[in-house]
């Protein structure tokens, strides 16, 4: 049978190709390793635990604070009646005497109750912020960051509140809200019974739902891989984190979404009740988030480390103790094995300059005594 032909070697292939293999081959080893280094010895599920538990201790003011609103809510005379009509039409005279008086209370103390929630839940959600920061802190820790004063730690938390915290309501809320509003208002009253029109405009919108929440959660994850180090990173380093997290983020949430939805249906559970499922689904979830954000963290400051290192691991600290640009680090370490050795002698002493001249000559034009750029 004659051979249809062969494989190409490796030598075969154009220049430009074997670059790109190689380029990617060194990048995927690069992040492979160093994140397996990272998570070995930055605690980052440590720290997923410890945000998922403050998130879910936010939970707590967050059912205050409803319940406040509801008896706002109950102080409008129709309404009250209301509801009153329905629980006497549900309950028993006694049993739904007592919970009337119950709503009645809680009409009453609604403001105080919505003050304690509001309170209760700003001060949660500081807590949670504090634990972000000394958590991505912890990511992207590194020789050359700064940690900031207590007062000034906790003026950045109240900031992250604000920022990061709307745009998780934004993102949640508009993946909540916008699949119902498509179907009952825009599909439902807007185009009719035209089938094609209901099919391309509910695909567009469809993809629409799920780019814009991807948006503003690349936002949410961008501000806090920028903003929490110091000094900052590139935002390239940043973005590359906040992208990653935000696939992942997005990809369980629409995961948890669709779970929610059709959680006991046809499984034959549903005398076991779906509340216990979501409930263990929603904790591991929040679990899963603090994973994500860690991951997305580790991976930008990976990227960061490698441009400020001029692509060495983390723990290879040889760039920086000899003080290169990365320009130089990465000439230096192309200049060959006599040049490696010459860096090895030097790293002895890192706060005295290296015996070698590489690094000094005008082909590169870096001094040994400038320090690596972060930006």
């Amino acid at each position: 049978m004659p051979l249809l032909g062969r494989m190409p070697a490796w030598s075969d292939l154009p220049v430009s190709v074997r670059e790109t293999a190689s380029s990617l081959w060194t990048d995927v080893v690069y992040y492979a390793v160093g994140l397996y280094l990272e998570l070995s010895e930055k605690h980052v599920f440590l720290w997923a635990q410890a945000i998922a538990f403050k998130v879910l201790v936010t939970i707590v003011p967050i059912v205050i604070l409803a319940t406040g609103v509801v008896g706002r809510v109950l102080q409008g005379k129709d309404a009250f009646t209301a509801v009153t009509r329905f629980i006497r039409e549900l309950l028993p005279g006694s049993q739904s005497q007592q919970l009337i008086d119950f709503l009645t209370q809680l009409q009453d103390a609604s403001a105080t109750i919505v003050g304690i929630g509001g309170i209760g839940l700003f001060l949660s959600a500081m807590s949670l912020f504090i634990t972000l920061r000394i958590a991505v802190s912890n990511a992207f820790e590194q020789d050359w960051h700064q940690e900031r004063s207590l007062l000034w730690g906790y003026l950045f938390d109240v900031r992250m509140v604000v920022q990061v915290g709307g745009l998780f309501l934004m993102t949640v809320g508009l993946s909540v809200s916008l699949p119902s509003f498509v179907n009952e208002v825009i599909i439902g009253q807007f185009l009719g019974s035209e089938q094609w029109a209901q099919w391309l405009w509910g695909r567009a919108i469809w993809i629409t739902g799920l780019l814009l929440p991807l948006l503003l959660t690349t936002t949410m994850f961008f501000q806090l891989y920028y903003l929490v180090p110091q000094p900052s990173p590139r935002k390239r380093s940043a973005l590359a984190g906040a992208l990653l997290a935000a696939v992942l983020w997005e990809t369980a949430k629409q995961a948890f979404t669709f779970y929610a939805t059709y959680v006991g249906y046809g499984t034959g559970t549903e005398a076991l009740g779906s509340t216990f499922g979501l409930i263990v689904a929603f904790v591991f979830w929040v679990y899963f988030s603090g994973v994500v954000l860690m991951i997305g963290a580790v991976v930008a400051s990976l990227q960061e480390h490698r441009h400020v290192t001029a692509g060495e691991l983390p723990g290879t600290e040889l760039p920086a103790q000899l003080g290169l640009s990365p320009q130089a680090g990465a000439e230096a370490g192309a200049a060959g094995p006599d040049a490696s050795e010459t860096e090895t002698d030097g790293s002895a002493a890192p706060f005295s300059p290296p015996r070698t001249s590489a690094s000094e000559s005008p082909a590169t034009g870096s001094s040994t005594s400038s320090p690596p750029s972060a930006s």
